[in-house]
Parts: structure tokens; C-alpha cells; sequence
């Protein structure tokens, strides 16, 4: 086979777009790869000018380059647009070497991997700004919050007027709140932006007293809930128990907000068969069908009947910690009650 055949071959064959331009600057001569590229035939490139095709952002920097090729040196890895017959653009790596009065180009598409190096920017750029986010969220709300906390805790053990008191009281509500948002909004970020809720787990052996810690908590932020406590764990749990108790602070704030005022709210722990099992339970509205499908999901709030305080992300948050410990809750809701069962492993598995 002769090299004349070989080089037809290749030309009518090669994906790549190939063409020989004159010293005007017009095509002539086109390979087939352009139609498929670009859409444009061979008659509706032949004769005009490569300017007819190009972004205008790149008509300058093209015009020097074809000046490069016009005085007699290649010019390599040349990039451009080249606008397609559907009005898209498309990225052109050129090669282009003088030969006479014509000029041989290859070129290579590098419209997809333009757009790989987009995304791959776009998403370092959002990394960045997560780091941005959470460490607003972690530092620059978390620590002043921290201080103005610890003064209402301090103010509130000193003798106070009435009027005082119910400030103090209505205040340490209001932290109680911010710092359960901010940390269900840093969970939040966490998981949508793929970092996940992390887990350190370990063996506990004061559970117990970590639920009534919590307990009290949500009682001195909410001086008229009534939170009556059984709990029955009498072996060490294997958890990350932070996050355990966030999941009962989120299920107890739920409780507050959605049961009824003038009823008890039970709380109940125990582990039986490996399992830890803690149970919230409030009276009052039970929750529409429509809304136990959904409640687990962010910044769902329970409708328009739900309360207007917070984000809608607690439950979300629960659920996702209670995921992460390999466990599961379960949700129970009629006219007598409302329980969220959470049910976690209790000892370390071959993890």
C-alpha cells in the first residue's frame, strides 16, 4: 500500500479535524471529521475565512498566531473557539505548519476535558468556601455564643430581680437554640458537601447520666417542659455518645415543640440482645400521614401548621447520626401518642 493511499486513508478516517488553510487565511481543504465535529459540510467551509468561525474573545490571539504560521514557524498546542453549526462552541488544540503557500493543521477537540477542568475548578472552589462555612460556623459564631452562654449561666446563679430572671430565662432559651442550629446547620453542610457525619465511637459506662445531663438541659431552656426519665443500661455502650446525646436533645426539642404543653414527656433507655434502644414519647397532635414521610428529610418543618422555629434540620440530622451508628428509628403516631424509637448496636462489631 503507498503512502499517498496511507495518508488518504488516515484523512478521511482520523476523528481528529484536519485542514490546510491558505495564506488568506481560508480553508482549502477539510477533512470529514469537521462535519462531525462541528456540523459545518465541506461546501460551507471551503473558501471562507477561519475568522468566520471563531469566538470573538479569541479573534485577536488567533489572528497572531496565523501571523506566526504566516512567517514561517510552526505554531503548537494553539488554543481557540470554534463556533458549531447548532451556535455551540467548541474548544480547538492546533498544530499548524507551513508548507509553500499553505499551511498543514491538525487538530485535537477539547471541549470535554475543557469542561473536566470547569467542574474540577467549580468544585475546589466550593471545597473552599465549605471550609469557609464551617469554620463561620464553628469559630466566629460558635465561641461568642460559648461566652454569652457561660455569662447567662453565670448571672443566673446571682440574686435577680423577677424582671431579671425571666430575661435570663427567656435568653438562655435563645442560646439553647442558636447553638442547636448552628450545629445541626455544620452536620448539615457536612453531609451534603460529602464529608458525612463523623463517628468516635468508644465504650461508655455513664450513659445513663449523660441522658439526664441532657435532660436537664432541655428543662433550663424550657422551664415548662416536664420530662420524666427511666433508664435501664446496665453495660458498657459502644457509641460516639456526643452524638448520641445530640440525637436526644434533637428528639427532645422536637417533643417541646410539637407535643402537648400540659403533658408529660417520657423518656426511656435501655440495651437488651446488643442494642441500645432510647425512646421519646409525647402527647398530643398526632402527625399526618403525609408528613411522616417526609420527616426526615432537611428543612422539612411539618407543614403549615408547623412551629416557625428552626430550620427543619433536627430530625435530618438524628436520622443521619443514628445511619452512621448502623441503626434505625422508628416512628409511632396516634391520637393517644407520639414516639420516635431509636434503636442503635451497643457493642463494638467487626468494624
Amino acid at each position: 500500500m503507498d503512502e499517498s493511499h496511507v495518508a488518504s486513508r488516515t484523512w478521511r478516517v482520523t476523528p481528529d479535524p484536519l485542514c490546510i488553510l491558505d495564506r488568506q487565511g481560508c480553508f482549502a481543504a477539510v477533512n470529514p471529521a469537521w462535519k462531525a465535529t462541528l456540523g459545518w459540510t465541506e461546501a460551507e467551509m471551503i473558501g471562507v475565512p477561519y475568522l468566520t468561525f471563531l469566538h470573538p474573545d479569541d479573534v485577536d490571539r488567533s489572528m497572531t498566531a496565523f501571523e506566526k504560521v504566516k512567517s514561517g514557524k510552526p505554531v503548537f498546542r494553539f488554543e481557540n473557539r470554534y463556533r458549531a453549526k447548532d451556535g455551540s462552541f467548541h474548544w480547538f488544540s492546533w498544530v499548524a505548519v507551513p508548507e509553500g503557500d499553505f499551511f498543514y493543521c491538525t487538530v485535537r477537540d477539547k471541549t470535554e476535558e475543557k469542561e473536566r477542568e470547569r467542574i474540577i475548578a467549580e468544585q475546589r472552589e466550593e471545597a473552599s468556601l465549605r471550609e469557609q462555612f464551617l469554620a463561620v460556623l464553628g469559630h466566629d459564631l460558635r465561641n461568642p455564643l460559648g461566652s454569652l452562654i457561660a455569662g447567662v449561666r453565670l448571672l443566673s446563679r446571682e440574686e435577680q430581680s423577677e424582671r431579671a430572671r425571666e430575661t435570663l430565662r427567656l435568653m438562655q432559651t435563645s442560646t439553647a437554640r442558636m447553638s442547636e442550629l448552628i450545629a445541626n446547620m455544620m452536620d448539615f453542610a457536612r453531609v451534603r458537601l460529602g464529608d458525612g457525619i463523623g463517628l468516635d465511637r468508644r465504650s461508655h459506662n455513664d450513659l445513663g447520666k449523660r441522658i439526664s445531663e441532657v435532660v436537664h438541659e432541655i428543662q433550663v431552656a424550657f422551664e415548662d417542659a416536664r420530662i420524666e426519665v427511666e433508664t435501664d443500661i446496665d453495660d458498657e455502650i459502644y457509641c460516639d455518645a456526643p452524638r448520641m446525646m445530640q440525637v436526644l436533645s434533637n428528639l427532645l426539642g422536637n417533643a417541646v415543640m410539637h407535643g402537648a404543653h400540659d403533658e408529660p414527656i417520657t423518656v426511656d433507655a435501655d440495651n437488651r440482645d446488643g442494642q441500645l434502644t432510647i425512646t421519646v414519647c409525647n402527647k398530643g397532635t398526632p402527625i399526618p400521614d403525609v408528613s411522616r414521610e417526609n420527616l426526615f428529610r432537611p428543612f422539612f418543618k411539618g407543614g403549615k401548621h408547623a412551629s416557625p422555629q428552626g430550620l427543619g434540620l433536627g430530625l435530618f440530622i438524628t436520622s443521619e447520626i443514628v445511619s452512621a451508628h448502623g441503626g434505625h428509628i422508628e416512628v409511632t403516631s396516634d391520637e393517644d401518642l407520639t414516639c420516635f424509637e431509636v434503636s442503635i448496636p451497643a457493642v463494638r462489631t467487626g468494624e
